[in-house]
């Protein structure tokens, strides 16, 4: 029997599981593994900094609704609000809003070296949410990302307008 693990597959498992899988396959136990330099710098709910040659390499392949949505965060300093970046695409549910974020996420993390999975481009500003009468459904609030982040992205778009 042959299993095979893919590069890109095997960074997503957790360190102390690549550890005991290598050390099953030398037979001998390793010692541990150092974090990487970024796993410090990554904090939950905390945007990171995106330098701008990663900038350029983000923002690489991204349909013209998406280049459009992160030049938002380019021209407001960082904070967007939802309703901006659904009035832009059209999107009558902050579904769409979310799903931007979701998928700006999975594209960071590809970019990056993030392991435990932290790593986040754009946060949710929770005391800006703003809620109907009944409190039950968020009717707007703020997406941001870092002064860092939103520099990175204006020097790339104006380099590529």
């Amino acid at each position: 029997m042959q299993i095979i693990v893919e590069d890109r597959d095997f960074r997503r498992l957790k360190t102390e599981t690549q550890q005991e899988l290598l050390s099953l396959l030398i037979g001998k136990r390793i010692p541990s593994v150092q974090p990487s330099p970024s796993a410090g710098r990554l904090r939950w709910r905390k945007p990171v900094d995106l330098r701008p040659e990663q900038a350029m390499k983000f923002v690489h392949g991204l349909t013209s609704d998406q280049r459009r949505k992160l030049e938002l965060f380019t021209k407001k300093d960082g904070r967007v609000r939802m309703r901006d970046i659904m009035n832009l695409s059209g999107d009558s549910d902050l579904r769409g809003a979310s799903e931007f974020q979701k998928l700006m996420t999975r594209r960071l993390r590809r970019l990056i070296d993030d392991p435990d999975k932290k790593a986040q481009l754009i946060g949710w500003d929770f005391e800006a949410t703003k809620w109907d009468k009944k409190q039950t459904t968020i009717v707007d609030g703020v997406y941001y990302v870092t002064e860092t982040t939103a520099a990175s992205l204006r020097q790339c778009m104006k380099e590529h307008a």
